[in-house]
């Protein structure tokens, strides 16, 4: 026999039907908000290291590109270095020193009367006078290179000083340096025809050096630049190469056997290394224009810096950049990298080896 169904009152279904619709309590959803904050937080950290990453590795990466780009802009020019037109008339000319900031062309070192061409390359210590760089680091060394173009021209252009070197055995003179204008220039190709004159090119001379600041006006912005100064219509003027480079050294290889190659390398050509550079007996280091003259090769370095400092981080290392004390410790938050090459001078060492 079947017991009696006892039916539910009506209130009582709908307070179970309530109960089942209530939802979460308080204590669920501060726990669930708990969970949401601790993975939001893993998530930002993720984000913030990723970011802090992303930004060493560019500071990194831009430091690298400055100090290689740096390096290759002075290697190039070092091997253009006494480049003086087809036929090279350094080869039976004497070396002239002109004035770091010589910009006069008959200051420049090429005489046809005194048969003399200027140094290929020179160098300087830190605390020349120099003031066609006015924003010269007061620790900067100063390198010099004097050539002309690579690429010859139709005309002269005014204020440009010029060099025409002669192939015609009839010529009076083998070269002509001049700015006054076409009218100085009459040597001619080997032809020997006056229809057919010989390549006109461009004097050249650029000076590398380190400057405090890439931009320089209203205080400066104290980022240590490498800069180059070039000689133009006369005048100098001068743009960056790298930001970033801090420091530079350059080392001087002196052919002291002509043979091209470098016996000795030593930091001032211009002084007596006989103490130093032994391997060839009987070299004279008296005169100080033919030890520059014997340079054939120049061993650079340089010593770069990321733009802007590091969290966290601090440069207590010491560097080597060829001095015989080494720079640093630096005690800041930046770091730093030192970029070393050999160039040779082409047309120094090449003439030798013929």
């Amino acid at each position: 026999m079947t017991a009696p169904r006892i039916a539910v009152p009506a209130f009582r279904r709908g307070a179970t039907r309530l109960r089942r619709q209530r939802g979460i309590s308080l204590i669920e959803l501060m726990i669930g908000i708990t969970i949401g904050l601790v993975l939001l937080t893993a998530l930002a950290g993720l984000y913030y290291a990723n970011s802090l990453s992303r930004t060493e590795f560019a500071k990194a990466a831009e430091q690298v590109e400055n100090g290689r780009y740096a390096l290759e802009q002075i290697r190039r020019e070092v091997e253009l270095a006494g480049f003086f037109g087809v036929g090279n008339i350094a080869r039976g000319n004497k070396a002239a020193e002109p004035a770091l900031c010589a910009t006069d062309p008959a200051a420049l070192g090429f005489s046809p009367t005194a048969e003399t061409v200027p140094l290929a390359l020179t160098g300087y210590a830190p605390g020349v006078a120099a003031p066609c760089l006015p924003d010269l680091a007061a620790t900067s060394e100063v390198l010099v290179v004097r050539r002309v173009s690579t690429t010859p021209v139709a005309a002269p252009a005014p204020g440009s000083a010029y060099l025409q070197v002669s192939a015609c055995s009839q010529d009076a003179q083998n070269f002509v340096f001049d700015a006054s204008g076409a009218a100085a220039f009459g040597l001619r190709t080997k032809a020997c025809d006056a229809a057919q004159p010989a390549e006109l090119r461009r004097a050249m001379v650029r000076i590398f050096y380190l400057a405090g600041c890439d931009r320089c006006s209203n205080g400066g912005d104290g980022i240590p630049t490498l800069k180059m100064a070039e000689l133009v219509n006369g005048a100098f003027q001068s743009r960056s190469v790298a930001q970033g480079v801090q420091d530079m050294h350059v080392q001087y290889g002196v052919d002291q056997d002509g043979n091209g190659s470098a016996d000795c390398y030593v930091t001032d050509p211009r002084a007596n290394n006989s103490g130093v550079c032994t391997a060839v007996p009987g070299y004279d280091w008296g005169v100080a224009i033919n030890n520059l003259a014997n340079v054939t090769t120049v061993r650079v370095h340089l010593l770069a810096r990321t733009l802007k400092p590091s969290g966290g981080h601090t440069d207590n290392r010491t560097y080597e950049i060829g001095r015989a004390v080494a720079a640093g410790p630096f005690n800041d938050g930046y770091k730093r990298h030192v970029y070393a090459q050999v160039a040779r001078l082409v047309n120094v060492a090449g003439l030798r080896e013929q």
